[in-house]
């Protein structure tokens, strides 16, 4: 019949595939082999008389009539694992938690929690500690962390790269502007954070890598956690690194302005992490989901 549903393990695939753009990674993602995924993606094909991807350079390309049925199909399954996992959480305690830094759970997590909660159908709560070793044993659903991706016993999936500018308060930049209009960055005082085992850029870092012509200042105000050195920056008590995508929301409401157009990269960022099958379920499809948007 011409109305018939596609099958469910048709549709999977495919989701998968346009997810992750590879059938390979699609294939891990629903733990089955590779020739699975392309055996489905083919009767799948062939059940709507269409192609659904393409090969351009080695890369699969998704055609517009694949653009079309992913955005019908990610929506209906988004609205079942929305359903499901409120109806799970009638038989668990109804709370996901989860464990990050002071600086991600106050300036980037916080704005997503209401959205996150509805969706999930149950509470959220939120453990903040400044360092990992404190972070681990945490009874958590999952963990946003600093890192390059590897976490033995954990799947990870980035949320945010390691971006940097300095970031300042409009108070202190008028504060430290000049009659002409320019402003003498060499006397600010650099809120720097502590950084042991050097996983952050530096200021010293962040000026050799975007080529600025800035005069660091010997004024530094040392603190151990990213989110204490945007609050004294907040209060005008200097200038500070500022995490782009974390600080995006302050920098639109100019809370904080960028100091520079120059911006450092490294291949650091900010990760969200679950154990083992943990993005395969419906709370992990749904928590990835709305941590990306």
């Amino acid at each position: 019949m011409t109305d018939s549903l596609p099958t469910l393990k048709g549709l999977r695939a495919f989701e998968e595939a346009y997810w992750h753009g590879s059938f390979t990674l699609a294939a891990k993602a629903l733990n089955v082999q590779q020739p699975a995924i392309s055996y489905q993606i083919k009767q799948l094909e062939q059940d709507l008389g269409i192609a659904l991807f393409e090969k351009s350079h080695g890369r699969l390309v998704p055609t517009p009539d694949a653009s079309e049925l992913y955005d019908t199909v990610s929506r209906a399954f988004r609205s079942i694992r929305t359903t499901a996992a409120r109806i799970r959480a009638k038989d668990g305690d109804g709370i996901f938690t989860i464990a990050t830094y002071p600086g991600i759970g106050t300036y980037w997590l916080s704005s997503r929690l209401p959205e996150l909660s509805e969706r999930l159908g149950v509470q959220v709560k939120v453990i903040t500690l400044v360092k990992d070793a404190d972070l681990f044993p945490e009874p958590a659903d999952c963990w946003i962390l600093f890192g390059q991706g590897h976490w033995p016993g954990f799947e990870a999936r980035k949320l945010i790269d390691e971006t940097v500018c300095p970031v300042a308060s409009p108070s202190l930049i008028e504060r430290y502007r000049q009659p002409d209009g320019s402003i003498d960055v060499s006397n600010i005082p650099l809120i720097e954070q502590e950084d042991p085992e050097r996983r952050w850029l530096s200021w010293e870092a962040w000026l050799d890598r975007s080529e600025d012509d800035w005069r660091l200042s010997d004024n530094r105000v040392v603190v151990n956690d990213h989110g204490m050195a945007l609050h004294l920056a907040l209060t005008g008590a200097g200038v500070a690194l500022g995490w782009t995508g974390i600080i995006q929301d302050l920098i639109d409401g100019k809370s904080l302005v960028p100091m520079s157009t120059h911006h450092a990269r490294s291949d650091f960022g900010y990760w969200v992490l679950g154990r083992e099958g943990f993005w395969e379920t419906a709370q992990g499809r749904l928590v990835i989901d709305l941590l990306r948007n």
